[in-house]
């Protein structure tokens, strides 16, 4: 009889637990790529429910760990012959620290599951030491910098000569640091000394902010390659056996500028004209130009001021070799260019430094005012003979229409010389090329009707605007205008 009952008690538990196992209700579950990580490494977060109606969680960050990246995937599971939909979503981030992932919340099939929370470990990697077969090792050729100096950093993978040639795959992380800028250098040098094979890569380090700033250290994952011919289909379907070795890490102190100067560098500074003579109205294209060596984008725009006359400045042009700025100068009448100069810590002597040009005189010839000249004839009277009265009134007369037709020819002359002087200009307006060239034919004219048409030009050509001007429109306003 009590073996009757225990047959039946693991009948009823055998079909319990078969029940359980299938998949009548859909069931959440988490799971991360690997329960430990080393510096630099990312942890991949999967939330999966077997239901085709799943709700996942929005999650921006992971135990204060901002969230880098999510995806989405779906598979199809067949259990005890039962087709089965799964939904995943992955959520990928990169801790510093030892953490507990939380528990979350999903909802599948219109019911809410809860996760379990999973530990996460961090791991402090073990610096490499001579003798071992693989060796990483990063350094600068300076510790100690000032902020706008730029150092070398140079990072050594080495590897046994004993190992097999050409059986591994190495793939390297990129230094990262906060305040720092890293500027690689493509060429790597291959060189070999008595146990090891040594390859070196080199980057350009440069500073945003002073203080004390660490490079982690780097991290060289090694991957064995398979020589079968079918190692690429096999290689898809397992995961390779990789090795990770570690470099030492670093610490750089970046001092702040003396002076509250904000520049560094070696430079040297131009300032050049197009003319050093124009005549009333006509621009002076002024070139202010650094080169040499430094942190050209910390340089700010010159200012000028100049007494009696219109200045117009373009951006500042930068690359890292040189940094430009130009200049459009109209002035009333003869003018100086002043000294511009340039505050910067010098990295050669490692002191303040004030280079500055030279002030350029400008002379501007004024438009000469037009003159109208009158000449009187007189007629003198030949004492030697007398004159007879009827005489008289011809010569009077014919001294009339003499003046008369001076007069004429004055005025028809003047009234000539404006449309030849308009037509000469509409010529140079039909065939100016660009905006810089019609701005200079037009600002002299000094014709309030033309204001809108400078605007926009001055607006082209020192605002980075686009307005169309319409030639026909100018030279009809010129046409139909008394200047």
């Amino acid at each position: 009889m009590n073996k009757t009952i225990i047959m039946m008690i693991k009948k009823i538990f055998g079909s319990l637990f078969l029940l359980l196992s299938t998949p009548i209700f859909a069931l959440s579950s988490a799971n991360v790529n690997q329960t430990w990580f080393y510096p630099g490494e990312a942890i991949v977060l999967t939330l999966s429910a077997d239901s085709d109606k799943v709700v996942f969680p929005t999650i921006n960050n992971i135990a204060g760990n901002a969230v880098l990246g999510t995806n989405n995937s779906q598979s199809v599971r067949i259990v005890n012959a039962k087709r089965t939909i799964q939904n995943s979503r992955s959520y990928t981030f990169k801790p510093s620290k030892s953490l507990q992932i939380p528990a979350y919340t999903l909802t599948v099939d219109g019911v809410k599951q809860t996760t379990q929370p999973i530990k996460i470990t961090f791991k402090k990697p073990t610096k490499a030491k001579v003798g071992d077969d693989y060796i990483l090792q990063i350094k600068t050729d300076k510790t100690t910098f000032f902020l706008g100096d730029t150092v070398n950093l140079y990072i050594t993978f080495k590897a046994k000569k004993s190992l097999p040639p050409s059986n591994n795959q190495v793939s390297l992380s990129i230094p990262e640091a906060k305040d720092l800028l890293f500027i690689k250098n493509n060429k790597v040098t291959r060189v070999a000394d008595e146990n090891y094979h040594v390859q070196t890569l080199s980057y350009k380090i440069s500073a945003n902010n002073f203080g004390t700033i660490h490079i982690p250290s780097l991290v060289a994952t090694i991957g064995n390659q398979s020589n079968s011919i079918f190692g690429g289909f096999f290689n898809a379907r397992q995961r390779q056996k990789q090795k990770k070795i570690f470099s030492n890490d670093l610490t750089l102190t970046i001092k702040p500028l003396p002076d509250a100067l904000r520049v560094f560098g070696d430079f040297k500074l131009k300032a050049t004209v197009d003319k050093t003579q124009v005549k009333q109205g006509d621009a002076v294209n002024l070139t202010v130009s650094i080169v040499g060596k430094g942190n050209f984008e910390d340089i700010e725009a010159f200012k000028i001021e100049i007494d009696n006359a219109t200045i117009y400045s373009d951006d500042v042009v930068t690359s890292y070799k040189d940094w430009q700025q130009k200049f459009a100068i109209v002035g009333g009448q003869s003018f100086v260019i002043p000294s511009l100069k340039l505050d910067y810590f010098d990295k050669i002597t490692q002191t303040k430094k004030t280079i500055s040009t030279q002030p350029i005189n400008i002379k501007v010839d004024k438009s000469s005012p037009i003159i109208t000249a009158t000449t009187t004839t007189i007629v003198k009277p030949d004492n030697k003979a007398p004159v007879n009265s009827t005489l008289k009134y011809y010569y009077l007369l014919l001294g009339f229409i003499i003046g008369a037709l001076v007069s004429f020819l004055s005025i028809k002359l003047s009234h000539r010389q404006k449309p030849d002087k308009n037509q000469d200009l509409i010529k140079q307006i039909k065939s100016s090329k660009g905006n810089k060239a019609l701005f200079d034919l037009l600002l002299p004219l000094n014709l309030s009707e033309l204001d809108s048409i400078l605007q926009q030009l001055e607006a082209n050509l020192y605002k980075g605007e686009t307005h169309k001007i319409n030639k026909k429109a100018i030279i009809t306003l010129i046409q139909s205008s008394n200047f």
